[in-house]
């Protein structure tokens, strides 16, 4: 969501006119004497410096939520705009009653009247304002977050399908149905189990289409596509899957982990005793951290990543804005992934 200091304005603008030029002039007893009154030198002045302190209070206002709302309490950032209010009453105190006075012989208010009583009296306008930043903030971020939640529905979907495809292409089922049908002849107990793997994975793929899902579902989901893609290889591929932490109740966005393990198996060199495919799942502190490494086949460096670790990245900045790390890149024919989110 970005600071919009132009339509605030505008917002501002239309408030400032309609509550204190338009209803001063409709005060007066003719348009004629209003508008003599405001054409007046020192009362022009004081129309802009009073303009000028009221958009203060505002934009000061919205400044203050719209940095800290999410990472203060909501009454500590109300205390700080008070607190921001008093200092810009000040400041009004200084240019009306101290500059202009000193330099042009008017005022605000009657001289010599007491800053307690500037103080109180300001107030009004300090809550009128003030409020009128705030309010602007909220709609803005109603707006922001019912256009956000719109757009990461499109992009779950478009997600989903994308995983599905992938999950459920011709050639990823040929071969899988291939080796179990070869395996029948041979184990008949694997391959029951492998059909089963099969069964879930596609299951889940499917007919789980939850926004969030259990973090072990998303782990069991791994360790049946490890072991289908293992079926296509004579020599079993070297891969280390290592869990840390706690992983009951913990909830995560559907197919958000899979991805780089397709990656991983795509292009990366399945049987190097150098490099094994290397997957890392750690719950600390309410984050998880999530690192895939693996060494790339000689034939795959030149399009190491591909399409589905793009589209996670712009999936993660729409489930995750400014509180997740991912980063990926290829060094030394090792490739590296590693993520880092929040959990709720």
């Amino acid at each position: 969501m970005k600071f919009d200091f132009k339509k605030l304005g505008l917002w501002f603008l239309f408030y400032y006119l309609v509550t204190d030029v338009i209803r001063g002039l409709l005060e007066t007893d003719t348009i004629a004497e209003a508008f003599k009154y405001h054409i007046q030198p020192h009362i022009i002045a004081l129309t802009i410096s009073v303009g000028f302190i009221f958009f203060l209070y505002a934009i000061v206002s919205y400044f203050i939520f719209y940095k800290w709302h999410n990472k203060k309490p909501f009454w500590l950032n109300l205390i700080t705009t008070l607190i921001c209010a008093l200092i810009i009453v000040y400041l009004r105190y200084l240019i009306e009653e101290v500059l202009y006075r000193t330099m042009f012989g008017f005022g605000n208010y009657k001289e010599g009247v007491s800053m307690s009583y500037y103080i109180l009296d300001n107030f009004y306008y300090v809550f009128q304002y003030c409020a009128l930043g705030i309010i602007f903030y909220f709609w803005q971020y109603s707006k922001f977050k019912d256009e956000r939640t719109n757009q990461l529905l499109l992009e779950n979907q478009r997600m989903e399908l994308d995983l599905l495809r992938s999950q459920t292409n011709p050639h990823f089922l040929f071969n899988t149905l291939n080796n179990i049908y070869a395996l029948v002849h041979i184990d008949t107990d694997k391959a029951l189990g492998a059909i089963e793997k099969l069964s879930l994975l596609l299951r889940y793929s499917l007919y789980k289409t939850k926004t969030l899902v259990p973090l072990e579902d998303e782990i069991s989901q791994i360790r049946n596509f490890i072991d289908l893609e293992s079926l296509r290889h004579k020599e079993q591929p070297a891969v280390m899957l290592n869990i840390e932490g706690v992983t009951k109740n913990i909830q995560v966005p559907q197919f958000l982990l899979l991805p780089f393990i397709e990656n991983a198996f795509k292009h990366g060199k399945l049987h190097s005793k150098a490099q094994p495919i290397e997957i890392k799942i750690t719950v600390r502190d309410m984050r998880l951290d999530y690192k895939v490494i693996n060494e790339i086949a000689q034939k795959e460096k030149d399009k190491v990543g591909g399409l589905g670790l793009d589209n996670l990245k712009k999936r993660l900045e729409l489930l995750f804005p400014k509180q997740h790390s991912f980063f990926c890149k290829a060094e030394h024919s090792v490739f590296k992934a590693h993520l880092q989110i929040p959990l709720k």
